[in-house]
């Protein structure tokens, strides 16, 4: 509890305060300098979430997470390095560079520069071999340039009198290893689906969805993925880019990936024109015609952008795996025909955080060639790289895999 006393009382117990303190071993005077491992950083960065392990295609565990840093001085600051390392300081992961800043997301300046009062989001995806032993937890190294701010507001040399160097690097932004991911059956069957925004080396819609719902950031889409399907030419769609009826996968069935229970839903938008912007959206509408399954275990499976009137279950259901749920459509937040899937912590597709999942077999044609994500888009046929090629058992197909479901 907290004792208040008087001015003379004060008087009379100081000297007895100071005389004890003088009784003890000696003390070092630090005044306001830093101790050894103190670094004046100028900016904050913390993890928004902790990452959970998951089984990629590529026979690697990823930890996909995001690192908020903001800038709270006013300095310019360049993020020059960024690595992962683990309690005893051993690096794991790191990136730099043109790397860096292609990972980075500024919400204030441009790649991985923050100007003064700036905020980004830096992307990490630290990845282990299937067999290692993974770290109890993972800290941040960052090493970064500061520069002063000219009075034309522009970066400016930092000053020979400044109290702080320019360079300067600290660990810190410590993050425990999340829960380990949920395996469910695959949401589709067929050939040729492509995993369009997948995870988790790139900045895509959902890797760098990050949004703050009631004060808080969320990251419901760290391992989303938008399933299209090309055919036996590697075409997304076959006449008019406009028309529903050129994308032969459109009505595709779509089937519950676990048991569970139905407790979320919407079905009250229509399809949206393919090839064009989409329209009216809100915060309502944005997943499109949707279905939210509680699987269990604090984890619920999102299936999103059915068709208007397809929806099989209705709010209570209990479903089985491999029930059909609707049909794939093209409504709401959808430029093409597609299922979006992921898994999350809650039963709002937006103020929830993405949980890592992996499908319980698989195989793959190989990774759409750089550019061919937009070329298929255009209605150009599909050039697939054979890396990643084969069978897969509880892995995660990552982005812009072919994947083949049975």
């Amino acid at each position: 509890m907290w004792l208040e006393l008087k001015g003379d009382e004060c008087m009379r117990i100081l000297p007895v305060v100071a005389a004890s303190v003088a009784l003890l071993s000696p003390l070092t005077a630090l005044g306001q300098s830093l101790k050894s491992d103190e670094i004046f950083s100028s900016i904050a960065v913390r993890p928004l979430i902790a990452p959970g392990p998951v089984l990629g295609a590529d026979n690697r565990v990823h930890l996909a997470y995001e690192l908020l840093v903001v800038n709270p001085s006013k300095l310019f600051v360049t993020l020059d390095k960024v690595e992962a390392v683990d309690g005893g300081g051993r690096g794991l992961w790191s990136i730099d560079g043109d790397a860096l800043a292609a990972m980075t997301i500024p919400y204030g300046g441009t790649g991985n520069i923050l100007p003064p009062g700036g905020t980004s989001v830096v992307l990490m995806d630290v990845s282990f071999g299937k067999g290692d032993e993974l770290p109890a937890s993972v800290l941040a190294r960052i090493a970064a340039t500061r520069q002063a701010s000219g009075t034309d507001g522009k970066p400016a040399p930092m000053p020979p009198d400044s109290p702080v160097p320019p360079t300067f690097t600290f660990t810190g932004a410590a993050t425990p290893i999340g829960r380990p991911a949920i395996v469910v059956e695959p949401p589709l069957k067929g050939n040729g689906w492509v995993a369009v925004n997948g995870c988790c080396d790139s900045i895509t819609s959902h890797r760098g969805a990050v949004m703050a719902i009631n004060g808080q950031l969320r990251v419901p889409e760290r391992f989303a993925i938008d399933w299209v399907k090309i055919d036996e030419s590697g075409n997304l769609f076959t006449g008019e880019i406009s028309k529903l009826s050129s994308y032969a996968y459109y009505g595709t069935p779509i089937y519950a990936a676990a048991d569970g229970v139905v407790v979320n839903l919407y079905d009250e938008t229509d399809e949206q024109i393919p090839g064009a912007d989409a329209k009216g959206i809100t915060t309502e509408n944005i997943g499109g015609n949707m279905v939210v399954v509680d699987i269990g275990g604090g984890a619920f499976a999102f299936y999103a952008h059915m068709q208007r009137g397809s929806l099989k279950v209705k709010l209570g259901d209990q479903v089985k795996t491999g029930q059909v749920l609707g049909l794939l459509g093209n409504t709401g937040n959808s430029t093409a025909p597609h299922l979006h899937f992921h898994i999350m912590d809650g039963p709002s597709p937006l103020d929830a955080d993405g949980l890592p999942f992996v499908f319980t077999r698989f195989s793959s044609q190989g990774v759409l060639a750089p550019g061919s994500d937009d070329a298929i888009q255009e209605g150009q046929p599909a050039k697939i790289d054979p890396k990643l090629t084969g069978e897969h058992m509880a892995e995660l197909p990552l982005n812009n895999q072919v994947v083949d479901f049975d």
